[in-house]
């Protein structure tokens, strides 16, 4: 795994909040829990007001590289890919 990643990683689980924590030990046990989905959408919808942009649209702009490095960026993408993997086990 790529260590910049990591350390990334690492950084946004420790500015997460007591509530933001809970959501994600949530999401990561349950990840096709009906209500884990609904709170990540909750999240993934704050990100769009915030930003102006649609998720799928910001997820493929930062994967490209083209947003930058803010912890925010960092944040929405973890809740962008929890929601894409409880999609899958959904379906």
């Amino acid at each position: 795994m790529n260590q910049r990643l990591v350390e990334s990683l690492a950084q946004i689980i420790i500015s997460l909040s007591e509530e933001e924590r809970r959501l994600l030990d949530i999401r990561l046990r349950k990840p096709s829990n009906p209500e884990g989905v609904a709170d990540v959408e909750s999240s993934l919808k704050k990100f769009e007001g915030r930003y102006q942009i649609a998720s799928e649209q910001f997820y493929r702009r930062f994967q490209a590289g083209e947003l930058g490095d803010s912890m925010d960026f960092f944040e929405w993408n973890t809740f962008y890919e929890m929601w894409k993997a409880a999609q899958i086990k959904i379906s």
